[in-house]
């Protein structure tokens, strides 16, 4: 069986594994969101140049069935601006799930440092008070002896 100090250490290791676990996993998806970020501004940036282009081709005259294409790719692009936009949520949604979760890790983590070390102290306090129990006794008995060699003197 445990003992209460061997618990809470188990328990503040596991804290601190999970910690550490959680840290590293927002780590990736910070830099995955980063990466989700960068795809969605190229693919903001190229549906302006597209759309840009299309309206230069208008102007200027641009045959029906090329102008058709032209929209019909500008559609597609936007839907996949869309989904790459519902991503970049999903992404930004998990890394606030994963920091909310590191914050509560680190707490609990906290918690059981703080309480091991609250444990320590009462354990170091209570091997003084013993030592001084000890020292008392041996002082009383002490006292006593060399009274009675005293007296005997």
């Amino acid at each position: 069986m445990m003992s209460r100090q061997d618990t809470i250490l188990y328990l503040r290791e596991e804290a601190d594994s999970r910690q550490k676990d959680l840290a590293r996993t927002l780590g990736r998806q910070r830099a995955l969101l980063g990466e989700v970020q960068s795809k969605l501004r190229l693919l903001e940036n190229y549906l302006t140049q597209y759309r840009e282009q299309a309206a230069a081709a208008e102007r200027k005259g641009l045959l029906s069935a090329q102008a058709m294409e032209m929209r019909s790719f500008i559609a597609q692009l936007e839907q996949v601006l869309k989904l790459q936009q519902e991503n970049l949520q999903r992404q930004q949604q998990q890394v606030s799930r994963l920091q909310s979760e590191w914050v509560t890790a680190r707490g609990r983590g906290k918690g059981l440092a703080s309480l091991a070390q609250r444990l320590e102290n009462e354990q170091r306090s209570l091997v003084l008070r013993n030592m001084q129990k000890e020292l008392d006794e041996w002082a009383t008995r002490s006292s006593t002896l060399w009274t009675g060699y005293v007296s005997c003197l």
